[in-house]
């Protein structure tokens, strides 16, 4: 873990401070984190076998509707702020492809192929080759999410079998439990984690019937044991609460978007992973650099804890 100066120079100079709101970037993923988590809660209580909790019919699609449409325009913004080319086309592929797939179910087997492909370009290029232990696991991490985006989409646009879904779950899941490396040495925010991880043990011992069918209609889990349900919860907790106490604005907002967006089964969840992820992986070098910059940096990456600002 970082000492507290510097942790506090980074939070002082870095754009994905908290005091800044992470800047523009950390601005929209907030937004877009809001509004997801708002169709989330609408998905779980509509579908609560509890009374007097009632919603119109209409209001469950068209929340989810206008936050697939935020989570599109806000990746979008997102892209746009970077002045590598690369990574802003492939960014760019999946903020308007999910906003096409959205408003028009002809695109979504087009949705389903440029999705996860712009995901997987963007962060092969902001990540480059690993050049250290740290950057290899980031680039794991990376992999899993693209991996579930493209597995997930595949299996819901009929492109393959419904065992794929199962599997696009099971990647989802493990990418935000290895999440928790984000917070490693931090031991308030692995005690969060922790209890996060209690919790969806207790409930689905508790409510199993109750605990698997808001996984379902909430978070669009599929074939996938609770155990591994309760590891996602503490890897994505404990990367947001770290977050929060290092002032890292980008890391917080985009593990909370990883933990509300649920499997990447429908182009607007896949949309809100893929920014959740680049929020949470991508460092502001990586993402701000300038398009001639190497893949690799000049000097190996000690710590996933440090955050610098762009030169």
């Amino acid at each position: 873990m970082s000492s507290p100066t510097k942790r506090a120079t980074a939070r002082a100079t870095s754009p994905r401070s908290l005091g800044r709101f992470g800047g523009r970037v950390g601005s929209v993923g907030l937004l877009a984190a809001v509004a997801v988590g708002v169709a989330a809660a609408v998905r779980v209580l509509y579908n609560a076998p509890l009374e007097p909790i009632a919603f119109p019919p209409r209001l469950v699609p068209t929340v989810g509707t206008v936050a697939a449409l935020a989570t599109g325009i806000a990746l979008a913004a997102v892209a746009l702020s970077t002045g590598r080319p690369v990574v802003r086309v492939g960014f760019l592929f999946v903020g308007v492809f999910g906003v096409l797939a959205t408003l028009s179910g002809a695109a979504t087997v087009a949705a389903a192929v440029a999705i996860p492909v712009g995901a997987g370009i963007a962060f092969a290029r902001a990540l480059g080759v690993p050049a250290s232990y740290f950057q290899l696991r980031r680039g794991v991490i990376a992999l899993a999410f693209a991996l579930a985006v493209g597995l997930s989409l595949a299996a819901t646009a009929g492109l393959v079998g419904s065992s794929f879904r199962a599997a696009g779950s099971v990647a989802f899941l493990a990418g935000v439990t290895l999440l928790g490396v984000r917070a490693e040495g931090d031991a308030v925010a692995l005690g969060a984690g922790a209890l996060a991880f209690a919790g969806v043990v207790a409930a689905s011992a508790a409510a199993p019937y109750v605990t698997g069918s808001a996984l379902l209609v909430g978070f669009a889990v599929v074939g996938s044991p609770h155990f591994l349900v309760a590891t996602a919860a503490f890897g994505g907790v404990a990367a947001a609460v770290s977050g929060l106490r290092d002032g890292d604005a980008w890391l917080a907002v985009g593990a909370t978007l990883l933990l509300l967006a649920g499997v990447p089964a429908t182009p607007g969840a896949a949309t809100a992973v893929c920014l959740g992820a680049a929020l949470a992986i991508l460092d502001p070098e990586e993402f701000f650099g300038p398009p001639d910059a190497p893949d690799t940096p000049d000097a190996p990456d000690t710590s996933d804890k440090t955050r610098v600002s762009a030169q």
